[in-house]
Formats: C-alpha cells, sequence, structure tokens
C-alpha cells in the first residue's frame, strides 16, 4: 500500500511526505549514515517537530531484488500512535527523481491446496437423531 512519496529536489536533498490514518509526516527529509558498519542504515528518516527540531523517525538500507538487482530501499518508521512501520522505497516509473514508500504488509505463508477428504456418510444423519432420542423418549 502505498503511503507517501520522497522526491529529489534539484539541490540534491531528499524531501516528502509519509501518511496513514494515525498519522501524517510532512516534511521528511533524509540524512545519511556517516558509518562503517556493514550493518549501519543508509539514512535516516527525519521530520521537524511542531517546534521545528530534527526528529529522527526511522531508518532504510540500500537493497537489491533478488531476480532483477533493481535497487530498493527498506527499513522503517516509527510512530508512538502506529508502532514500529515496515516499509520499502520504490523508484517511480514514471518520474526517476520520486521514491514511492510502500507500507510492507505480513507475508502470508502460501501452504499450497491440500486436498481435504469429506467421509462417505453412512446413513441418514436425521435418522440417526430419531434413533438415537427416539428411543431415549421411548425409555422414559
Amino acid at each position: 500500500m502505498n503511503i507517501g512519496e520522497l522526491t529529489r529536489n534539484d539541490d540534491g536533498s531528499v524531501t516528502g511526505y509519509v501518511a496513514e490514518a494515525t498519522y501524517d509526516f510532512e516534511g521528511i527529509f533524509l540524512e545519511k549514515v556517516a558509518s562503517d558498519h556493514e550493518r549501519a542504515p543508509a539514512f535516516n528518516l527525519n521530520a521537524k517537530s511542531p517546534r521545528g527540531r530534527p526528529v529522527r523517525l526511522g531508518s532504510i538500507w540500500e537493497r537489491a531484488a533478488k531476480e532483477t538487482g533493481e535497487i530498493y530501499f527498506g527499513g522503517y518508521i516509527e510512530s508512538s500512535v502506529s508502532g514500529f512501520v515496515p516499509i520499502r522505497l520504490f523508484r517511480s516509473r514514471q518520474n526517476p527523481a520520486v521514491w514511492n514508500v510502500v507500507r510492507k504488509l505480513p507475508q502470508r505463508k502460501a501452504s499450497g491446496a491440500q486436498e481435504v477428504a469429506i467421509p462417505e456418510a453412512e446413513s441418514d444423519p436425521a435418522s440417526d437423531y430419531d434413533r438415537t432420542f427416539g428411543r431415549e423418549l421411548e425409555d422414559a
């Protein structure tokens, strides 16, 4: 599900928004992470607080699609209302300066079709009922 958009501006900066029913972060900007650690994120996603202070919302890591090798970013944002929200950023096919922010929905495990055998009825269920409860009533 698309929940936002980030745009590379003429000056090289990247800004945009991420919004859902429980949050709306306008003016998101990226901050490159200065780290040589192999597991460090590529960028932190930041926004301005109501008082104008930078607030870190989450982080993204550079990834490559297994089949095509296409570069995308995977990471998260975190809010006090929605908690941990996994996201992916994919380059727009219409405008290469735009990255679509997509909420990564939980994976459903594919289990394949399973054959279910329904047992054949040995007798009519109505007559079983009559036999069972009819005798109880006769004995009463």
